[in-house]
């Protein structure tokens, strides 16, 4: 997150007494930390969200200028906006403004990565950021059947039908435009992201995406939902990391709700987010070697991954690991096998994972292949705000786990890199399996017969924060209940920072390079899109 690298984890309920009004503050006073700033706005009826009033946001951003707050996510619900700051790994504080004429003023002049979020409040909701460092639009490129589809009054429909129109920066631009380009126009199997560049020779002199392709409109059909379909619909944001959402999902509605899962239900979700964990690594080490030309140590973590589903499907319920996190408990196949699963599991690791760790290290190439990618600076992920595998193969001891109480007693690795590389960032992935394998060993004699049990909840109406280490770093989700029902949904997912490292990565990359750096940064267009 933005500001900062430490990695939150826990949940927080709209109702928790941890903050208290700053009062005799004067609000107005730029000499005053963004925290205290926040706290002196008006007290809401969520004690980590304060509103202000237009002048106490603009010094709030004057101040973050000078500050390190880490910052989580900015969205809009129509008549307000909200800002999420992380000020420690377990306690959250937002601010909220009242939008006048449908304007605000912006907070990327002092949090670049905010600038993803108001381009995306722009295009739903037609809101203007004032003062924004990029006012290009993000995911609606004219060919909506409505303008600002989320707003009371939706526009008129956008003129290109079909047709995608894309700006150019005035960098780009003045790097000698658009002169090369990869994505999902250009024909191939490319994720659906577009890279526009620049390109001297097999040279990327400069770079930016055109995102958009991947939109489903998740803003607009978690408004208004049931408990299960909205739970349902955040499995779907992100392939891969299915458990990680739905977690954090859960966890924020039982927070909205008062209520907490029991401490078994809690190492259920841990077995499942470390079995996720493993299983999305080898198939991101599997691409990277595939790439890198190492396809025998590519189809061995696929060979690998593939034994850990074929042992872990009949238990679970499925393979791709969706909807087994609910809101007040977990729902699983055969939950009682699981402890003896987890066995199995570590069992089998113990049997695999030291072979594939050492082809990996050993394999002719493949680390000289690997090494000389996308380095990146410690300085740019505290800057955008990048944690998970990333930060940590940059020398960034920045992980949820180690704030959440379930893993306590489980969680023991820290950074153990420093380079930043593409390199660095596959070994730290081999290294998380290695722990992700032991942790289901020591898990698997905890878990019970009792299949962790539900939780009865009353969602009538509140708000609450839930938070997961995913795969490739912080899972935030606030979720706001009304008549119980969800009324508005908030996602914070380590994918527009890992944008904004991949498009500064970019210059100076061979063109060749370019998938291998995108696989190792996590880059995922669908979790950005929304």
């Amino acid at each position: 997150m933005a500001g900062g690298c430490s990695g939150p984890g826990g949940l927080f309920r709209a109702g928790a007494d941890w903050i208290s009004g700053a009062a005799g503050h004067d609000a107005g006073s730029v000499l005053m930390d963004a925290v205290s700033l926040i706290r002196s706005g008006q007290e809401t009826e969520t004690p980590w969200r304060f509103r202000l009033d237009e002048l106490g946001w603009r010094d709030m951003v004057t101040a973050l200028g000078q500050d390190t707050l880490p910052f989580a996510g900015l969205w809009c619900d129509g008549a307000d906006v909200h800002a999420l700051f992380m000020p420690s790994p377990t306690q959250p504080l937002a601010a909220t403004l009242a939008l006048e004429n449908g304007r605000y003023p912006a907070l990327s002049p002092a949090r670049a990565v905010s600038s993803l979020y108001e381009r995306m409040a722009y295009d739903l909701y037609g809101v203007e950021a004032m003062w924004a460092v990029d006012v290009r639009p993000l995911v609606d490129h004219e060919v909506w059947s409505a303008t600002a589809p989320l707003d009371a009054s939706p526009g008129l429909a956008g003129g290109r039908k079909g047709q995608i129109s894309f700006q150019p920066s005035e960098t780009l631009l003045a790097a000698g435009g658009v002169t090369g380009g990869v994505g999902p126009a250009t024909g191939g199997t490319e994720t659906s992201l577009h890279v526009a560049m620049a390109v001297s020779g097999e040279t990327i002199v400069a770079a930016e995406t055109v995102s958009g392709y991947a939109h489903r409109g998740l803003a607009a059909r978690w408004r208004n939902s049931r408990l299960e379909d909205a739970c349902r619909l955040s499995g779907r944001v992100v392939a891969g990391c299915s458990v990680a959402h739905q977690a954090a999902f859960s966890q924020a509605v039982e927070a909205a709700c008062g209520s907490k899962v029991g401490p078994e239900t809690a190492l259920i979700r841990v077995v499942l987010m470390e079995l996720e964990r493993i299983l999305l690594h080898l198939h991101t080490l599997a691409g990277l070697a595939r790439g890198a030309g190492a396809l025998l140590v590519a189809s061995r973590c696929a060979w690998f991954r593939e034994k850990l589903l074929a042992l872990s499907a009949p238990v679970i319920g499925s393979r791709l690991l969706m909807d087994h996190c609910v809101p007040g408990g977990t729902r699983l196949r055969e939950a009682t096998g699981l402890g003896d699963l987890c066995t199995s599991l570590a069992k089998l690791g113990d049997e695999i994972y030291p072979g594939l760790a050492t082809l990996w290290q050993t394999y002719p190439a493949l680390s000289v292949r690997l090494s000389g990618v996308g380095p990146v600076d410690a300085a740019l992920l505290d800057r955008v705000g990048l944690d998970g595998p990333v930060a940590r193969a940059a020398g960034r001891d920045c992980d949820g786990r180690r704030t959440q109480r379930v893993y306590q007693s489980l969680w023991r690795l820290t950074a153990g890199r420093q380079g930043g590389t593409a390199e660095d960032r596959a070994l730290i992935l081999l290294d998380e399996i290695g722990e992700s394998l032991r942790m289901l060993g020591e898990a698997g004699p905890r878990l019970g017969l009792t299949a962790g049990g539900r939780v009865d909840l009353s969602p009538d109406a509140g708000e609450g924060l839930g938070m997961a280490e995913g795969p490739w770093g912080t899972v935030l989700y606030w979720v706001r209940l009304h008549a119980g029902r969800v009324a508005q949904v908030f996602v914070h997912d380590p994918a527009p920072a890992a944008l904004m490292v991949f498009e500064a990565a970019l210059p100076g990359q061979d063109l060749a390079d370019l998938g291998l750096l995108r696989q190792s940064l996590g880059v995922n267009a669908a979790a950005l899109d929304g």
